[in-house]
C-alpha cells in the first residue's frame, strides 16, 4: 500500500448556513453529502486531565464513532488518532479504524476495562464540492459552526515548516470563495469543548 500523507484546516465561520448556501452556489458548488457524527471521547482513569494538558491528551483518547450519512447508511466505529504537533498546530494525522456494530456496548465495555468519557463532540455536516474541491461544513453543538478542508495532494516529503506554509495558502483559499473564516486554521472540536467547559467551571 502507498503512503499518502494529506492535510487539513478547520477554522470558524461567521456566515449563517443559508448565507454559505447562496455564496457558494453562486459560485458552482454543490451539496454532495448530508451527514450526522457523534463521537464520543473515551480516555483510561490513570489520566488526568487539565486546562495545560488537553491536546497532549486527547492523544490518547478512543473515539466510539457513530455516523450516519444522508439519512441513509450508518457506521460505527473504533478509531484512534495519531497527531503530530509544531506548538498548536497538527502537521500530520494518522487514523486506524475498526468496524463494530453497538455503540451502547462498546462503551460498557471501555468502562468495565477502567475507561471513562471525558467528552461528546455531535455534529450535523454538509459537504460541498465544484470540480476537485470539497468544502465540509460541520455545525457543532455548544461551539459554533466550522468549515474543513482538506488538500489531497501528497505532502509526505513536505518539510513541517512547509506544511505550516501551504496551511496559511488553504485558509487564504476559503476566503478567496468569499468565506468569513477565523485567522484560527487548525481548530480542534473536542479540544475547544473540554477548554471551554473547564473556563465555564464545570
Amino acid at each position: 500500500m502507498i503512503e499518502v500523507r494529506q492535510i487539513e484546516i478547520t477554522a470558524y465561520v461567521s456566515q449563517s448556513l443559508r448565507e454559505i448556501d447562496d455564496v457558494l452556489s453562486r459560485q458552482g458548488f454543490k451539496i454532495i453529502r448530508k451527514s450526522r457524527v457523534e463521537d464520543k471521547y473515551m480516555l483510561h482513569n490513570d489520566e488526568v486531565i487539565t486546562k495545560d494538558n488537553i491536546l497532549s491528551t486527547l492523544t490518547k483518547c478512543l473515539l466510539i464513532r457513530y455516523l450516519r450519512i444522508n439519512n441513509d447508511k450508518e457506521v460505527k466505529s473504533l478509531t484512534y488518532k495519531k497527531k503530530d504537533y509544531i506548538g498548536d498546530t497538527s502537521i500530520s494525522e494518522e487514523k486506524i479504524v475498526l468496524s463494530i456494530e453497538d455503540i451502547e456496548k462498546a462503551e460498557k465495555l471501555f468502562e468495565a476495562l477502567n475507561f471513562r468519557k471525558i467528552v461528546d463532540v455531535d455534529y450535523d455536516v454538509i459537504v460541498y464540492k465544484k470540480d476537485e474541491v470539497e468544502l465540509c461544513f460541520q455545525l457543532v453543538e455548544d461551539l459554533g459552526l466550522l468549515v474543513e478542508y482538506e488538500n489531497i495532494r501528497d505532502f509526505k516529503n513536505v518539510s513541517p515548516e512547509g506544511i505550516i506554509k501551504e496551511k496559511e495558502k488553504m485558509l487564504e483559499e476559503l476566503r478567496s470563495y468569499q468565506l468569513q473564516v477565523s485567522d484560527d486554521y487548525d481548530v480542534k472540536k473536542a479540544y475547544q469543548l473540554i477548554k471551554n467547559r473547564m473556563e465555564r467551571g464545570e
